[in-house]
């Protein structure tokens, strides 16, 4: 498995639960390949993947939907944009910005412009930027992205991506942020912390992608500290949950009894100062 059909599988699991997700896009990305991928990994990972990768989406829609309403517009900026559909949920005075490596953004272009034309999707100003975080520098990315963005303010939005990053790119990319965006604007953020190494289910994740890699695609396995987000220069933080609080909010009858049986993810929303 490589990085690019993660994000099928995940757009996947959010059509799988459009009442929590609130994303009745996702299923445009539904394939035969990924549908065949699926019950192998609620089976040999978690039965609860699917609803907390729509529980996840159903956090941003909701933090989206208001930053915007309350600024009457904007710009989101999508780091590691993979299939998400935020872009379509939001009202068309919001531009967005794409951003993935070369092969998901050349694609996603193509599917979204056809989809639109199609009448499949509604007309939105959507700019796309192909990078690599890993490869090109902070100055190299910043002067590709930063003049895209013709709306302020901005919030970017860092969701599937921690995990497969190290620590070195990881400080880089907020960096980045710092230079792109003004005071009051957000970035919402998504990571596992350090705790949830000791349980069983993130051994049986970690598992499932070694034994599934390809060589040519590497899981860098990351996980970051809660006071990592508490000292990122330039920014405070304003807000944060996971998906186990999430869980009795949005999906109270899915019958989770405790964080350690699940993939419990934790969302940050900080705000630029």
């Amino acid at each position: 498995m490589q990085v690019h059909e993660t994000a099928f599988v995940v757009s996947t699991y959010r059509s799988h639960h459009e009442d929590v997700s609130k994303d009745t896009y996702a299923k445009l990305w539904n394939n035969p390949s990924t549908d065949a991928l699926i019950p192998d990994i609620l089976k040999n990972v978690s039965e609860h993947e699917a609803i907390l990768h729509s529980l996840r989406n159903r956090f941003f829609h909701e933090s989206l939907t208001s930053f915007f309403e309350a600024n009457n517009g904007g710009t989101l900026i999508n780091f590691g944009a993979g299939f998400s559909m935020y872009q379509f949920q939001m009202m068309n005075n919001v531009s967005t910005i794409e951003i993935d490596k070369k092969d998901i953004i050349d694609y996603k272009k193509e599917r979204i412009d056809l989809w639109i034309t199609q009448g499949k999707l509604p007309q939105r100003d959507i700019k796309y930027a192909s990078v690599d975080f890993n490869i090109q520098t902070e100055e190299e990315i910043i002067n590709i992205i930063k003049p895209l963005i013709k709306k302020e303010p901005t919030f970017i939005v860092l969701e599937g991506v921690l995990f497969f990053l190290n620590q070195n790119t990881t400080d880089k990319l907020f960096r980045i942020f710092k230079e792109l965006q003004e005071t009051g604007d957000q970035v919402g953020s998504v990571s596992y912390l350090p705790e949830i190494e000791s349980t069983e289910v993130y051994q049986r994740l970690l598992h499932y992608f070694d034994s599934h890699n390809d060589t040519n695609d590497s899981f860098m396995h990351q996980t970051t500290t809660h006071s990592f987000y508490e000292k990122i220069d330039g920014y405070h933080l304003k807000e944060y949950t996971d998906e186990f609080e999430l869980s009795k909010l949005y999906a109270p009858d899915c019958k989770i009894d405790n964080k350690s049986q699940i993939l419990n993810e934790n969302m940050y929303i900080l705000e630029r100062i």
